[in-house]
């Protein structure tokens, strides 16, 4: 009598790799949103020796014009370009846009990398200086007057996951927040201006890298920061001051409570204790049409250093 065959296990299923079709949507040149006077600009092209990988060249443009109309005065470029290496494809929840709910969406997780890199800006109305201490500013002559910034060096080389999604024909990098993921920037395939009296658009810039806990809805965050009124004219965006907690006890509250603005709200989550983040707000996430006392008038949109100090 013979023993019948074993049983074998179907195998697992495994996600299949993607082809240069699924990675091809998302290539091509697109713009992101006017910020007062810059706009940047992202050329998304396949990388050299695979299907399932995306190169993306970052060049930042100055103008003279608020609403980015014209000619740019200066560019700035990166002396290395992000690699997007795809993962997998899978449905999350997506905050696509600030103040909307999170939708159910199919994205394409990928992982973000760029290598030491360093930046530099150029043009017509760009001229360096040097300082005795040896550091090196950019200065744009604009019409109004010059603005200059210090040259930050040679930057780390950074890596984290993400994903992309196309919404209506923009293309939306996003970022993981908890169990959902939140739309980083947007960028469209035709260049517009932005009308003077039109906010910018709500953006959240890592500075530094913290390493310890996540922040997450319902943590208790311990912060310092310091908020300027956004001013487009202005290079960094910063124009007048009007609070800061530097040289006082740090500023602590639960996130995800109401206790602070929707801008903050939508903001820190995701960042790590011991990281600064900028946040660029828009007045529809912070105080609207009413203000806040003397400091901040109606309709502003504000400008946020973050740093996180503790995450309990």
């Amino acid at each position: 009598m013979v023993a019948p065959p074993a049983v074998v296990a179907p195998p697992s299923t495994v996600t299949p790799p993607a082809t240069a079709a699924t990675l091809a949507k998302y290539a091509g040149t697109w713009y992101s949103p006017c910020q007062g006077r810059l706009q940047d600009t992202a050329t998304v092209t396949a990388a050299a020796g695979g299907s399932n990988a995306l190169q993306l060249n970052l060049v930042r443009n100055f103008y003279d014009a608020v609403g980015c109309t014209g000619t740019p005065l200066a560019s700035e470029t990166l002396s290395a370009a992000f690699s997007l290496t795809w993962s997998s494809t899978a449905a999350a929840a997506a905050v696509l846009a600030p103040n909307t709910a999170p939708a159910q969406v199919t994205l394409e997780l990928v992982t973000i990398a760029i290598p030491a890199y360093s930046r530099t800006r150029s043009g017509p109305a760009v001229t360096t200086t040097t300082t005795e201490n040896g550091v090196r500013s950019w200065c744009i002559a604009y019409s109004d007057g010059p603005a200059c910034t210090a040259d930050t060096g040679q930057q780390p080389a950074a890596e984290a996951p993400g994903a992309l999604y196309l919404d209506n024909g923009e293309l939306v990098l996003l970022s993981p927040v908890g169990s959902s993921y939140v739309a980083d920037s947007r960028y469209t395939k035709e260049r517009t201006g932005t009308p003077q009296g039109q906010g910018p658009a709500f953006q959240r810039i890592d500075t530094v890298a913290g390493t310890g806990t996540l922040a997450t809805s319902g943590r208790s965050l311990s912060v310092h920061y310091t908020g300027w009124l956004y001013d487009a004219a202005k290079a960094d965006f910063k124009g007048q001051q009007f609070d800061t907690s530097i040289g006082k006890t740090p500023f602590t509250f639960r996130l995800g409570a109401g206790q602070v603005i929707q801008g903050w709200e939508q903001g820190l989550p995701g960042m790590r204790a011991g990281g600064k983040r900028t946040l660029v707000i828009p007045a529809s996430m912070a105080y609207g049409r009413a203000g806040s006392g003397a400091a901040i008038p109606p309709d502003a949109a504000l400008v946020f250093e973050v740093e996180l100090i503790s995450v309990q």
